[in-house]
């Protein structure tokens, strides 16, 4: 039987993989992971791939290579990470996230690769504005020439503080603001008191636990910098060690010690921000004051715009959407942006088109009780590395349950340990519940209760699909019936890996990857759609076995 070769980049766990490979038509050959928990998985699930780390590392020769090798590459897929941009970004140290150039590490592997076709997986929001490539002077001719739309975008990379003028004319003189800007380890310390200095109360509580690591950053003050921007804020730098310590001793200057923190956090971004411009030549058409905000002015691009530009001059033909996990066999109303791409001369039809969805009615939608109700016979474990379970011989109740039951243990029904204020908590809350129905009282350990999401410490309910699994250990969902956490188990089977998929790694580390995963069932939907674009047949469609 004809296999396809394929080439799986930022594979995570192998979740799109595994969906890909249950067809029996696909053939993995290479995949390309950084994380090494997730790189245990992938081997465990799919022996014999020979597995990579970092995609960066891999050379246009080594694509090559790999065309030769495996006589040609068939179909490359994955879903390389892009982060939105937005204006709250000034509170990170960084300008430019290092996951969004790797959507051009996708690109560079489709380029070299010349795979028949393509598919690339997102987060839905992946066409809207908040998704957008920085224009360097190197890229804009090539970005113009595809067509794509060049717009200015002011962004603040920090709040103004002293001497905005002189500091402006400072940040765009400089070729290179690296001697000016504090040492990595000494920024985390100074920002953590930044942070925390946003109210006197919240400063005490962390002085008076925290009294030896800030005396380790007053005894080691003078090292902070190697050279200061201009007289005032080095001035500053000096008074602060002084505030600090009285604080410290006695809890008294906390204003100036509140304004002289942020002087120090906010030029640091701010220099950090610029660096950053210069060291990838983006343009800097100017800066501007808005309202309390520096900000840079500078060309910026649609990501989706380029890269949909940039595959058909590559002659793909393309089709790109928003699908819902739900409608194809998984518990979980989980919506991601899905791009195909296809060589013409490849196309059955000259047409290419989305999966069409399989279950078209939300009364139809498989639930979290058919899909996890029968492990709550299954004792679970707070140690990851518990015996797997042997399971009991039942009926399965649904087609779902069929699909995802398979094999004579259950494997990683493992819980995080419940302490008594969560505990607690869980004890309060009633199915599709969450922290905002809770009781003030059980509110008090959190700063600003109002800002919680609506995710945290949901009650989950048999009765009907799953929000989007992210990673449910840190959002401490609760078992709809049971008072404890979801299991990594139950976790995973929300997502559609059935029994027979272990997870490795530490604990966080398997809710993590199952967050990160694309739902198998999903995934194998969209590999039959390929297949049929392609102009292949499959004996058993997914349509049989959940329908």
């Amino acid at each position: 039987m004809k296999k396809y070769t394929i080439i799986d980049l930022f594979a995570g766990a192998g979740g799109l993989s595994y969906g890909f490979q249950q067809t029996g038509k696909f053939d993995i050959k290479v995949a390309v992971e950084h994380n090494k928990h997730a790189q245990e998985t992938y081997k465990k699930n799919h022996p014999g791939v020979q597995l990579k780390s970092d995609i960066t590392k891999i050379s246009n020769k080594e694509y090559k290579d790999m065309r030769r090798l495996y006589k040609n590459i068939d179909i490359v897929i994955g879903g390389p990470p892009c982060q939105g941009f937005s204006n709250a970004n000034r509170q990170k140290n960084e300008l430019i996230c290092g996951n969004n150039q790797l959507v051009n590490e996708y690109i560079r592997a489709i380029e070299n690769l010349k795979p028949k076709a393509f598919v690339m997986e997102n987060v839905k929001t992946i066409s809207s504005n908040k998704h957008k490539f920085f224009c360097s002077e190197k890229k804009k001719s090539k970005v113009e020439k595809l067509g794509v739309k060049l717009t200015e975008a002011t962004i603040a990379i920090a709040e103004t503080t002293i001497c905005v003028d002189d500091f402006i004319q400072f940040l765009q003189e400089q070729d290179s603001l690296l001697e000016f800007l504090m040492k990595k380890e000494y920024y985390i310390r100074i920002n953590t008191l930044y942070r925390k200095s946003k109210t006197h109360e919240r400063l005490k509580q962390y002085v008076s636990k925290s009294e030896k690591k800030i005396m380790k950053i007053l005894d080691t003050w003078d090292d902070l910098y190697n050279n200061f921007w201009n007289p005032e804020f080095e001035e500053i730098i000096i008074k602060t060690k002084e505030v600090l310590y009285t604080y410290l001793k006695t809890g008294m200057k906390y204003s100036i010690l509140k304004r002289n923190l942020k002087v120090i956090i906010e030029t640091q971004k701010a220099m950090h921000k610029m660096q950053e411009i210069k060291e990838y030549d983006i343009t800097l058409i100017g800066m501007t004051i808005c309202k309390k905000d520096l900000c840079v002015i500078v060309n910026s691009y649609n990501v989706m715009e380029y890269v949909t530009k940039k595959f058909k001059a590559l002659g793909y033909k393309l089709v790109s959407g928003i699908l819902n996990a739900a409608n194809y066999g998984v518990p979980q109303n989980r919506e991601r942006f899905i791009m195909i791409g296809v060589k013409s001369k490849y196309l059955e039809h000259n047409v290419v088109n989305l999966p069409e969805p399989i279950l078209n009615q939300k009364e139809h939608f498989y639930t979290i009780g058919d899909a996890i109700r029968d492990l709550s016979k299954y004792e679970t474990s707070v140690n990851i590395n518990a015996i797997p379970i042997k399971k009991r011989k039942s009926k399965n109740h649904n087609l779902l349950q069929k699909y995802l039951n398979t094999g004579d243990l259950v494997f990683n029904h493992v819980i995080t340990a419940t302490r008594d204020t969560a505990l607690e908590r869980f004890k309060q809350l009633k199915p599709g519940q969450n922290f905002h129905n809770l009781g003030k009282e059980m509110k008090t350990t959190y700063t600003d209760p109002t800002r919680t999401q609506n995710t945290i410490y949901l009650r989950l309910n048999y009765d009907i699909p799953s929000g989007t699994v992210l990673n449910v250990r840190k959002s401490m969902w609760v078992h709809p019936e049971e008072d404890r956490a979801i299991s990594i188990r139950e976790a995973a089977r929300l997502q559609s890996f059935p029994d027979s998929f272990i997870f490795c790694g530490t604990k966080d580390a398997q809710y993590q990857q199952i967050g990160n995963a694309v739902p198998p069932l999903l995934a194998r939907s969209i590999a039959e759609q390929l297949l049929k674009l392609l102009g292949d047949n499959l004996d058993e469609q997914l349509l049989n076995i959940i329908c």
